[in-house]
Parts: C-alpha cells; sequence; structure tokens
C-alpha cells in the first residue's frame, strides 16, 4: 500500500526548503516524490541499525543478483556480476565515465532541454559542450536524427548522453529511434552514455526500452555504458547508490581499473540494502504507484488543457515531470518565475535552466498526494487569471 500522507516540511530536503522564506510557497519542482519510501525498505535499513554497528560493509552476491534479475525481467538487459561498477549517483556515474573514456576537449553531445548538471559534468571535466536542440513535432519532442548525424560527422563529439525517459521532456524514445542513435554513434566512433534512471517510472501506455536490451543487439550494447538507479521509481535519491553496466570488455577493464584507484565503489551500507530490497521486493509496490502517477499524469494534464490553455503542457510518457509551456504569457523567464511566485504562491523549476530550448517552460513534479496536486493546479489557474487581468 503506498503512503502519499507525508510532510516534508521541517526535513531540511531540498524541495521543501523554498518555504524556509515564503510558507505560503507550494514547490512542485526536484525530482524526488512526496509519497513516503517504501516501508518494507525502510523496514530492512532498521534491521541494520538494530545490528547497532554501521562499520564497512561490501556489496553482496544478492546485492548484483537483484540488479541482474531486475534488468532482465523488466527491462530485457543480459547482465553479469562482473559487468558491473558500482557507484554512489548516476550523476558520478557519469562524471566518472566522462572522465575516464573521454579526453579533454573531447566533445559531449547532450540533448537540449537537458538535466542541468549535465552542463556542470561535461564543462567541469574539460570536455566540449555540445548542445543539441530537439524539435517540437505535434506537442512533443523529437529527434532530428539527420541533424544528428551531421553533428557527430562534423564535430569532435566522442560521447553523446541519451536520457531515456526524457528529463524534462517526459519524452519515451521509441526502439527505432534508439536504434538509429546507435547506428549513426557506431558510424562516427561516438560512445553512448545512456541514463535510464527514469525508466522504472513507466505508464501503461508507454513502456521504455533500455539502450542495453538484447533487443538492441551486440553491436549497440557493445558501444552502450548504462547508467542507473534504484532512486527515482523507489524515493531514494538520498541513500546515494547506483550502477553501471559495461559489456565492453576494453572499456570494462578501463572503468574497473579506474574505479578501483579511485575507490568509487565504497557506497554507504543503507544505499546497499535499499536497492537490493527494492529490486527484490519492489515489483507490487511500484506498479501501485506507477498507476497513482499515470492517474495524476492524466488529471494534470486534462486540467491545464480545460482550466488554463494558455499553459501548454507536453505529454508525459515516462517520468513523473511535466513539461510546461508559458511562453503564450509574453514574460521573461524571470518575469515567469517570480509571478508564479508571487500570484499563484508556487514554485516550479524554470525551464531556462535546462538549456537555450528551455526558455518560456516550467517543469513541475507530478509524484505527489492528488490533493496536492489539485492545489498546485489550482495555483496554476489564480496565476494566469492575475496576469491577464492587469
Amino acid at each position: 500500500m503506498i503512503d502519499t500522507n507525508v510532510n516534508r516540511r521541517q526535513d531540511n530536503n531540498v524541495k521543501w526548503s523554498v518555504t524556509k522564506d515564503d510558507d505560503q510557497l507550494l514547490p512542485m519542482t526536484v525530482a524526488d516524490m512526496d509519497i513516503a519510501t517504501p516501508q518494507f525498505i525502510r523496514e530492512a535499513m532498521q534491521r541494520v541499525l538494530d545490528q547497532k554497528v554501521l562499520g564497512y560493509t561490501m556489496p553482496s552476491t544478492a546485492f548484483y543478483n537483484a540488479i541482474i534479475h531486475w534488468q532482465k525481467t523488466y527491462h530485457n538487459v543480459s547482465l553479469k556480476r562482473d559487468q558491473l561498477i558500482i557507484v554512489p549517483s548516476v550523476a558520478v556515474g557519469l562524471s566518472f565515465v566522462i572522465r575516464h573514456l573521454t579526453q579533454v576537449d573531447d566533445g559531449i553531445i547532450v540533448m537540449s532541454p537537458y538535466y542541468p548538471p549535465y552542463r556542470q559534468l561535461v564543462i567541469d571535466n574539460q570536455r566540449q559542450f555540445i548542445e543539441f536542440p530537439l524539435v517540437q513535432r505535434e506537442g512533443q519532442y523529437v529527434i532530428d536524427l539527420d541533424r544528428l548525424d551531421q553533428v557527430m560527422a562534423e564535430s569532435n563529439a566522442k560521447a553523446i548522453i541519451v536520457c531515456n525517459p526524457h528529463n524534462p521532456g517526459g519524452c519515451v524514445w521509441t526502439t527505432s529511434e534508439l536504434q538509429r542513435i546507435q547506428d549513426i554513434a557506431n558510424a562516427h566512433n561516438v560512445l553512448v552514455l545512456a541514463d535510464e534512471i527514469h525508466d522504472d517510472v513507466a505508464f501503461s501506455d508507454n513502456l521504455p526500452v533500455s539502450m542495453m536490451s538484447d533487443l538492441m543487439g551486440e553491436e549497440a550494447s557493445d558501444q552502450t555504458i548504462l547508467l542507473k538507479s534504484a532512486t527515482k521509481a523507489f524515493n531514494l535519491a538520498g541513500i546515494k547508490c547506483a550502477f553501471l553496466a559495461v559489456k565492453n570488455p576494453k572499456l570494462l577493464a578501463i572503468l574497473k581499473q579506474a574505479a578501483a584507484a579511485e575507490a568509487i565503489e565504497e557506497v554507504n551500507t543503507l544505499g546497499l540494502v535499499a536497492t537490493r530490497v527494492a529490486y527484490e521486493q519492489g515489483a507490487d509496490w511500484l506498479a501501485e504507484v506507477n498507476a497513482y502517477l499515470e492517474a495524476n499524469r492524466n488529471f494534470a494534464y486534462e486540467y491545464l488543457r480545460e482550466e488554463v490553455p494558455m499553459i501548454r503542457p507536453m505529454y508525459p510518457e515516462g517520468t513523473y515531470l511535466m513539461w510546461l509551456d508559458f511562453m503564450a504569457y509574453g514574460l521573461t523567464d524571470a518575469e515567469l518565475d517570480q509571478k508564479l511566485r508571487e500570484l499563484g504562491h508556487i514554485c516550479l523549476n524554470p525551464g531556462i535552466d535546462y538549456g537555450k530550448t528551455g526558455s518560456g517552460f516550467m517543469r513541475l513534479n507530478f509524484a505527489v498526494d492528488r490533493a496536492v496536486l489539485t492545489d498546485a493546479l489550482k495555483r496554476l489557474k489564480t496565476f494566469d487569471q492575475a496576469v491577464r487581468k492587469k
């Protein structure tokens, strides 16, 4: 049974910290859930605490088996234990891979709009950030694959980050799109960094296909680094445990040696426990959560289209994030953020933080109790009415 009755105001968490200066403000931002972490995971962590010692711990065989079984059962990804490298987070893993499998000044292609840390990870590692704009077609993002081919041919790109489902747009890339990306990347000797952290938040009308799925073939797997964590689906962002999957023996050897040199696999004890239990026991809980999130998505999407038509929502095919187009109001990004806070008393993620193509957009997190979501949508309507009166 899922529990949506949580109060995080006093929790020192990133999302609700904005209310310290304005207790009327409702944050619908950071991509974790205002839904309780599953009780069976919390109980497993408590059993560790009850042993009274939080000493050195290593990943168990059961931990690896849980990941392998989950990926095969739900994503058709066949893995072996020695193909996995444990890291504290997907962001840490991306930085680690970029550092060890590319060179200074190499280009990294990132589809825009993008998860904001991507830019920092690329630039701070002295690589060139190649922003590749997605194209809107019938209200959804699509990848201009011919243009991608051209960019790879004309640039010094050595890797591309593929986020599937896409954050912030919520798009689930089709199998044919993913296969074409792999074909183009292979032709230009470009490494594919597959960020699939959101792929367990799946709705009945669209199931993501992994870049490392057996459906993609051996050649695709050979040039792919899969990055994944249980954190988004099971609300475990704070436990700091993720993994890389690498099938190419040469790339695996490089990363294994680097992981040993940096001791990067020394993740925390409770992260190992929570991840294992999530993948061993979490299927039914996750199905219930995803059904709840799907109903929230449908409710929010229809409400905005009917009640606030000047806000144009992109239909999320995955994730619990809704990408909202506010361009009809003619406001700058700064004005939009300010007026949402002042007139609607609501805080969303500013789209401009997600790259140039995010200008005029806002991102809303709908992984909340239905009553909270209803409140948020009514605040957007209040904002709309107040702006249009002026």
